[in-house]
């Protein structure tokens, strides 16, 4: 099943992705106000009029906005339709769901270069509507475990990255892992399963850019059309491998069936009859909340703006090959990964070692991965002619460092009201998808002819933006957990109480099995003292 999951996510991110780098070989860039294939060196060009450059050069007519327009339309769909595909993820549970959005989000891909070809406003429309598919692929579900005399949130930092990333409180994926997974191997279950959203981002640039120059169909059709083949032949896997529970699955053994079964007694799933009323206008005015929106929008602000934008640059400014670029922009991503797993490690350590507060290390992620990203980027828009090697070191250092966020804003959440995390989340996602609409717009208005002064002027707003974010979250950053989200000794044994009852109520006629489920449930949760 992990592996499998793995497989899916990382196929869905390059059905996302798959945009950013196809865009610059789709569109006739001779038709544009376009000044030069090299804006940072103008008297250069990346070939001859007769070479290879033409064989790329698409034939859409796309101004800068209207290419600006197409990039932001998939998060529209997005954001507009992750409360509908909660209640679907709800009702039908996630299987049907996950396959019911990779057969649509497959076709909807198939579909695009026939879209493109007919014009731009079609093609946005399938682009918002792969934008709907990709929320009921990835939705949520939300867990908690009764342990030591309180309520233990389960969720690891690769589980809280892809909560964010993904578009639904959490994704839908991680509902059936609720019944698969045993807590002592959730996180390496879950971890291999959202492994594939960087996988995928890394994998779908330099595929699209090879695709663009050597594919069939004229080159950048075939980018959709062996994605969507590839996207069809998972959601066949996955039908046949894939089940809601293990008791429903027909293909584990009875072992292991039962081994997960038992090792699962003491999670039960959250509900509203389960926790106090969500508190949303004391939420709506907590500055500390405040604080963690601002950090999530700003971070996410870079990186919508790298992950659609930065081909352009590569091609408007550094005029690269299409192949090469490809391969340049997977490169800040793969640091981009790592640094999202060294940072979590360390902050822990700083914080389990007493070298830092709670507060303290949030504050210095935070400040460490915007304050550096928006250094290194506004340095790549001054580089000269000759330095395209060190804007790309450049854009790899600011990228990457920016995963480091990770271990500020994102965990921010969990420190500061555990108990309504999964709710607070799901409001600074839908924020943050508003900087997924508005990147590629602010860059397509910014950048009508592509010449590199028009990308120092991206890259200066981008940088505002994340700095500006870093600011009120240092300021408004809170380390512990607000008091209103505390949950009160009374409501944990009422929690207890509810499942001890409906431990007894599953065999009341079978006494002597009654008590060992209740010794078993002694051992692991006590009452809370009163």
């Amino acid at each position: 099943m992990a592996i499998i999951g793995f497989l899916g996510t990382a196929i869905f991110y390059t059905l996302r992705n798959d945009l950013s780098v196809s865009i610059v070989c789709m569109v006739n860039t001779t038709s544009t106000e376009k000044v030069s294939k090299s804006a940072m060196c103008p008297g250069e060009n990346k070939t001859t009029e007769t070479d290879t450059t033409n064989t790329i050069n698409g034939h859409l007519q796309w101004s800068k906005r209207v290419q600006g327009s197409i990039l932001s339309s998939f998060y529209l769909g997005y954001i507009g339709s992750q409360i509908p595909s909660g209640y679907l993820a709800g009702r039908f549970g996630g299987k049907i769901v996950i396959a019911s959005g990779a057969l649509i989000g497959a076709i909807l891909t198939l579909l695009s270069p026939s879209a493109a070809n007919i014009n731009a406003s079609l093609f946005i429309a399938v682009r918002i509507l792969i934008g709907i598919t990709q929320v009921l692929f990835f939705n949520y579900t939300y867990k908690i475990k009764l342990a030591d005399e309180k309520i233990v949130y389960t969720h690891t930092i690769d589980e809280l990255f892809n909560w964010l990333r993904q578009g639904g409180l959490l994704p839908s994926f991680h509902t059936i892992w609720s019944r698969w997974s045993p807590p002592l191997e959730t996180s390496l279950l879950t971890g291999i399963n959202y492994a594939g959203a960087q996988i995928g981002n890394v994998v779908v640039m330099p595929i699209s850019g090879l695709l663009c120059k050597y594919g069939f169909a004229g080159g950048w059709p075939s980018i959709y059309y062996i994605l969507g083949c590839v996207a069809l032949l998972w959601l066949l896997i996955w039908l046949y491998y894939a089940s809601d529970t293990p008791s429903t699955h027909k293909r584990i053994s009875k072992v292991e069936r039962s081994y997960i079964n038992e090792s699962l007694q003491a999670i039960i799933s959250s509900n509203e009859e389960k926790k106090p009323p969500v508190p949303w206008l004391t939420i709506i005015r907590s500055k500390a909340v405040w604080g963690v929106w601002c950090g999530h929008f700003s971070a996410d602000w870079g990186a919508y703006m790298m992950m659609t934008s930065l081909p352009l640059f590569m091609d408007d400014v550094l005029g690269f090959d299409i192949t090469a670029t490809g391969f340049i922009v997977a490169l800040p991503y793969i640091a981009y990964f790592f640094c999202i797993n060294i940072a979590g490690i360390i902050a822990d350590n700083l914080r389990n070692r007493s070298i830092l507060s709670t507060v303290a290390t949030r504050r210095l992620a935070m400040i460490i991965a915007l304050g550096s990203q928006a250094i290194f980027l506004v340095a790549s828009g001054y580089c000269k002619c000759g330095q395209q090697v060190l804007v790309i070191i450049f854009l790899t250092i600011g990228i990457g460092i920016s995963g480091v966020s990770y271990s500020g804003f994102l965990v921010n959440y969990l420190d500061i009201a555990p108990l309504y995390a999964g709710e607070i989340i799901a409001v600074g996602n839908t924020l943050s998808c508003l900087a997924g609409i508005l990147c590629p717009l602010v860059a397509g208005w910014l950048t009508p002819s592509g010449s590199q002064k028009e990308w120092q002027t991206v890259f200066w707003v981008t940088a505002g933006v994340l700095l500006l974010g870093t600011l009120i979250f240092v300021i408004l950053v809170e380390g512990e957990i607000l008091p209103w989200a505390k949950i009160a000794p009374h409501q944990s044994k009422s929690k207890f109480n509810e499942l001890l009852s409906k431990s007894d109520s599953t065999d009341k006629t079978n006494e002597s099995t009654t008590n060992e489920k209740d010794s078993t449930l002694s051992e692991n949760i006590k009452y809370p003292s009163s």
